[in-house]
Parts: structure tokens; sequence; C-alpha cells
């Protein structure tokens, strides 16, 4: 092999590499590049999701605490927002002893059927449409009727057009709350709403908004707001109006025990716990 023969091989060779290599860089242009993912990224989305989620939920009940402490005024257990006879805050006639328990949460009392100026009838039923009316109009999700005499008499649920102008459904409820298994349809009903799943206040209420309602309520506030057994007998006793004789009912305001289920964040207690 001659010189020009060596020289022509040689220049055959170095031409192929060269196309070798322009094809391996297109090649590598068009494929799709992958991104690598460490498993610890996927945690971290979800871990921010569910963060937000729970910084949502307790926004959501902030405002909705700020709301109805500024729609009712009052602060405290004790403090009617309707009077004995059912008066002093139109916007809820149809109630009685109406108290706040938990702002923007629960709330507990009577029924205003003895002292109604549309309609009387006797103390031992459930409330009166009227009752029922304006606890829709303010925007009430549920009302829960803790006897059961006559429950059967009154609408299960409550169509309105509240008073911002939205449409707003209450559902009545009967729950004999002096039974202990019927603590958790309560409780959980409670718990929901504080968790931001449930659109609407609770109220609570037995005929006088002393008894049973304020059973239910001394309860609420030991599982939510740190209530000491003594405390919540106190917050019972004088929020009876002076009819405290009831010494089943005052072991079950002691006997009730916190239950971890429906544990809830400091932040939510502070939101919606009165002073």
């Amino acid at each position: 092999m001659n010189f020009k023969n060596i020289f022509l091989a040689m220049a055959l060779i170095l031409t192929a590499a060269a196309c070798a290599q322009r094809m391996n860089k297109t090649d590598y242009a068009k494929a799709p590049q992958t991104k690598t993912e460490t498993p610890s990224s996927g945690q971290d989305q979800n871990q921010n999701h569910d963060q937000e989620q729970v910084a949502s939920k307790l926004s959501y009940i902030q405002q909705e605490a700020e709301i109805y402490k500024n729609r009712y005024k009052y602060n405290d257990v004790f403090s009617k927002v309707t009077d004995n006879r059912g008066d002093q805050y139109e916007n809820l006639y149809g109630t009685r002893n109406f108290r706040v328990v938990l702002h923007g949460v629960y709330y507990r009392g009577g029924a205003n059927n003895i002292f109604n100026r549309d309609g009387v009838r006797k103390n031992s039923n459930p409330l009166p449409n009227t009752g029922l009316d304006n606890l829709c109009k303010e925007n009430f999700s549920t009302s829960f009727y803790f006897y059961s005499t006559n429950y059967n008499t009154a609408p299960k649920v409550t169509n309105c057009r509240s008073r911002n102008n939205l449409n707003n459904e209450l559902n009545y409820k009967q729950v004999s709350v002096l039974q202990v298994s019927n603590y958790d349809s309560i409780l959980s009903t409670v718990f929901s709403r504080i968790k931001g799943q449930l659109k609407g206040p609770i109220y609570g209420h037995c005929w006088n908004g002393w008894h049973a309602s304020g059973l239910a309520a001394s309860i609420m506030l030991k599982q939510f707001c740190g209530y000491s057994d003594s405390k919540a007998l106190d917050y019972w006793i004088k929020n009876t109006d002076g009819d405290s004789n009831y010494d089943k009912v005052k072991k079950l305001v002691t006997g009730y025990k916190y239950q971890s289920k429906y544990q809830i964040t400091a932040d939510e207690a502070k939101a919606i716990c009165p002073n």
C-alpha cells in the first residue's frame, strides 16, 4: 500500500468517527429528558399540602368565631343573648336563655313556647317554627332537641334565605343527652364544625335552657376548652337560674372524661373558647 492509499484510508476512518459523534449528539438531544425525583420530594409535597389544608381550616373557624363574637357581643359563658322570656335579641326570637358555649361553633338555650307572642303552648315542646326560621336565617346548620316530647310535630328541615342573602338549610335533630351513649353523635357534629366540615353553628336546647342544655354545654367545655370537673359543675349550677337540685345531672357533668379522638389544636381552642 502506498502513501496515497494510506492517507485515503485514514481520511475515511476519521470521517466515519465524526459522523458517529454527530449522530450520538443528535440522538441525545431528541431523547426525552427524565427528571430524577428523590423519594422525599413527594413526601414533602404531601406534607405541604396537608399543612395548607390545616391552615385553611383553622383560618375558616377563626373567621367564623369572630363573625359570631361580633354578632352576639358576649365573650363569656353566663350572659344571655335572649332572656328567659325569649326577648332581648329579635333575630333569635323563638329561643330562650340563649348563651354562648363555643364561639361560631356551639350555642345553648331553650325553646320559647310559654312566652311566645306568636302562639303560646306548653313548655314541654320543641322549638317553635319562629325559632327554627330565625336560627336558619342566622346561618345555623343544626339544632339538637335534647328531649323527645312532641318532636314529631316539628319540621326536621328548615330552608331559608339567610340575613346575608345566602340559601341555608337548618337540620333539626332529636338526641337525648341524658343518655351517655348519645354523647358521640353530639360531639362528632361539633367536632366537624370546628374542623370546617360543617357550614354553620349548632344550637343545642332543652325546654328552659337550664339542665339538659347545660349538661351538653359542660361536656363541650370539658372536651374542647379544658374545663375541670369542678369548673364544669360550677358552670352548670350557675346557669340553671337557681334550679340546680338535680343530682343525676350533676353526676353526668363530673363523670364525662376527655376523649382523644376529638382533640383540637391550641389555636382552635383559642379561637372558639369564651373567657
